[in-house]
């Protein structure tokens, strides 16, 4: 697995390209296509951390390439379609998905329920961590390669969490970083904005935590 991120847009979110050999999967889908210079990959599916719009501004023009299934939350499904509450108005902006989208059925899903032609690339579990929005979540991936990476939007970022005001809930935020608290030190994280961490570090350094 190859991760490669592209931070894009007036708020500079991240989105992240994970190939695998010619084939593809997009998180947080904010950058247009023809930026990324992958011309020859085919993306598989797409999935959202959460409905703000500076994380799913490209869902359309990614779905219109490649007709491929994009995956959010049931609780931030309605905000892909709504300029209001993806809150793309507040920056004078219009931002809205009319790509069908799918909601998450349950909490594990592996590159073969995905659409990828090799069956065990990579296995997938969505860790709900609502606060930033009533549906984020994060994407904790184990592959073939070493270590596990785990993609955070914004429910967490190097020395921060995101703000909750924009739909979310401080008492979930709090309940999402005990959550993380729990989880294994050597966990790699990618969040919305800005750059990568280890969990063991943000215990230890983020204010938060």
């Amino acid at each position: 697995m190859k991760i490669l991120t592209y931070s894009y847009g007036l708020a500079s979110a991240n989105m992240y390209v994970l190939l695998f050999g010619k084939e593809a999967l997009v998180i947080d889908p904010c950058c247009p296509w023809m930026e990324t210079g992958l011309e020859d990959v085919n993306v598989k599916s797409v999935l959202c951390t959460h409905g703000h719009f500076d994380h799913i501004s490209a869902a359309d023009d990614i779905y219109s390439r490649f007709q491929c299934p994009i995956y959010i939350s049931k609780e931030d499904q309605n905000m892909l379609s709504d300029p209001i509450l993806n809150h793309c108005v507040d920056f004078g902006l219009r931002v809205s998905v009319s790509a069908p989208s799918l909601a998450f059925l349950g909490s594990e899903l592996n590159s073969h329920d995905l659409g990828f032609s090799g069956a065990d690339e990579f296995s997938l579990k969505i860790v709900k961590t609502p606060g930033h929005t009533s549906g984020s979540v994060c994407f904790l991936f184990t592959s073939n390669d070493p270590g596990k990476h785990m993609f955070t939007g914004d429910m967490l970022f190097l020395r921060s969490v995101g703000r909750t005001d924009l739909g979310g809930s401080a008492a979930d935020m709090a309940r999402s970083i005990d959550l993380l608290r729990s989880m294994d030190d050597d966990i790699v994280c990618y969040p919305g904005h800005g750059p990568e961490t280890v969990l063991e570090m943000e215990k230890k350094c983020n204010p938060y935590f």
